[in-house]
């Protein structure tokens, strides 16, 4: 029989007892928890530190600290089927990779050709199945073993018009409707834009908006086929379109469009929504990374500077200049709230993920494709904790 291990002495057990019954010390400890399973497990000790664990203002805390983790990219080229990139992580999280991997397993084999993920936010896939007589859409829990939401058909363009044409379809914020959705349609006839778009609320779509407007085309710039592929973000009720020299913004209130000036010099970039209002802007200049601030009309701040070649310092590289010009280092995919940057080294081809809180890089296991920019979508884990609930013979001690 094995043998129970001995107590603490008094005075050990005194001083930790003096530490942990300190509300504020327990809160720092809390804190230095470095991943969102690890605090799920800490709130199971009591009630008390479930209270602290799960306070709102202690978890805005602890996100900004740890933010989400990206388990990996999932990648779409061209006919090819999509392929799943992980991103190393700490052995706890291993089980939870594993899950995430199941769940999207039936997008990288043969059904691949036949499924789409169009949005990934907080833990949700947007998905769409390709069916007869008509496509079928669903909200589907990355890591939760629940059932798929089923979403009903999203309405038709009110008639046909000229042009170019592309759908697409963002998931919006919880706000406890996990299938609120948007589906826009985008339609361009040199010089008009027009956008149809309806939102999904409590499992019923809007009536279909309609905005348009003209914009000044140049010649060279291919700005209709810029605007189909362009990354574009949800923030709140507002669409932005990053193009190669402006934002086209969509206002979904209003049902208007307007235009957004980019910082001076800004490359290669990629947007990203604030926590609370506006959006981020991160671009690569050199072997640098700017973190650019703006209220999404124009006005922008630059909040920080990071060194790439710093950050990748412990990833064997082999080669960092390109040839023939090409920027060194290319943003493929930015997080919520600027947590973190999806980066390709073009002369080694190597991809990293990099936290930017920590300003550390993690090289990612595979390669992206060079027209990354319509293809990758980052998943993470979902935020926030779900922390279980205690018995009674647990809720003291």
């Amino acid at each position: 029989m094995a043998r129970r291990p001995p107590s603490p002495e008094p005075a050990t057990a005194a001083a930790v007892a003096l530490v942990l019954g300190d509300d504020d010390l327990l809160v720092e400890i809390l804190l230095r928890l470095d991943l969102p399973t690890s605090l799920v497990r800490a709130a199971l000790v009591c009630r008390r530190w479930l209270r602290r664990a799960s306070a709102p203002a202690f978890l805005r805390r602890f996100r900004a600290l740890h933010p989400p983790r990206v388990l990996g990219l999932l990648v779409e080229s061209g006919s090819n089927l999509p392929r799943f990139l992980p991103v190393p992580q700490p052995e706890e999280l291993a089980p939870l990779a594993r899950r995430a991997l199941d769940t999207l397993a039936p997008f990288m084999g043969t059904q691949g050709r036949s499924m789409h993920i169009w949005d990934c936010r907080n833990g949700r896939l947007l998905v769409e199945i390709s069916g007869w007589p008509s496509n079928t859409y669903a909200v589907r829990s990355l890591l939760q073993q629940v059932p798929d939401r089923p979403l009903p058909t999203p309405p038709p363009p009110s008639s046909f018009y000229a042009g170019c044409r592309s759908n697409h379809m963002f998931l919006l914020e919880d706000n406890g409707d996990v299938t609120s959705c948007l589906y826009l349609t985008l339609t361009i006839d040199v010089p008009k834009v027009r956008a149809d778009f309806s939102i999904l609320q409590s499992g019923v779509w809007s009536v279909r908006h309609t905005a348009a407007t003209e914009l000044q085309m140049v010649p060279g710039d291919c700005l209709p086929l810029q605007i189909m592929n362009c990354q574009k973000l949800v923030v709140g009720r507002k669409v932005y379109m990053l193009t190669n020299s402006f934002i086209l913004g969509l206002d979904l209130v209003a049902g208007s469009f307007f235009t957004a000036e980019l910082p001076d010099g800004a490359r290669s970039r990629r947007l990203s929504r604030a926590q609370h209002s506006g959006l981020y802007l991160i671009d690569a200049a050199g072997f640098h990374l700017r973190v650019w601030r703006g209220e999404g009309m124009g006005q922008w701040i630059l909040e920080d500077t990071i060194s790439v070649r710093e950050a990748c310092r412990h990833i064997d590289v082999p080669r960092w200049e390109p040839d023939c010009g090409y920027l060194p280092v290319c943003v493929v995919e930015a997080g919520d709230n600027a947590e973190f940057v999806i980066l390709k080294l073009i002369a080694s081809g190597i991809v990293c993920c990099m936290q930017l809180g920590n300003r550390i890089a993690e090289k990612v296991d595979g390669a992206v494709p060079d027209n990354y920019s319509n293809f990758i979508i980052p998943i993470t884990l979902g935020w926030r904790p779900i922390f279980p609930m205690l018995d009674k013979a647990n809720q003291e001690h």
